[in-house]
């Protein structure tokens, strides 16, 4: 059985080799993610077939582009995660980034997990 920490690292890594399929395979059929970007707003996306278009539209956006888990903690179901993602943009991305541009983000990502399945994915930055 894969531990809840071993299930977070398999789709960070999954993620950063561009695999998709892999990525959803980690999460239940309806997964629901959520980006909370302060003041500019949030997103929320419910079910695979919708993390699908923002997966791929995020592995179009950049070239070099990689999530790396800095510390994890998980309690019971629950996973908080600080991440560091880096990539060079391939398109104008708004907020003044251009292609061409090195892009660092650190932010927090919290996991919610239930019968080995990601079933909450809730990004903080």
């Amino acid at each position: 059985m894969t531990s809840i920490a071993d299930l977070i690292e398999r789709y960070v890594t999954l993620s950063n080799h561009d695999d998709i399929d892999g990525v959803l395979a980690c999460c239940a059929n309806n997964v629901m993610f959520e980006t909370v970007m302060n003041p500019r707003g949030s997103m929320r996306l419910q079910g695979k077939d919708q993390v699908r278009e923002v997966l791929a539209g995020t592995m179009a956006a950049f070239k070099d582009r990689s999530h790396r888990l800095a510390s994890i903690i998980v309690d019971g179901n629950r996973v908080a995660a600080e991440t560091v993602f880096t990539g060079t943009a391939l398109a104008e991305l708004g907020d003044g980034v251009m292609p061409g541009d090195q892009v660092a983000i650190r932010g927090a990502t919290i996991f919610e997990v239930e019968n080995g399945l990601i079933v909450r994915i809730c990004d903080y930055s």
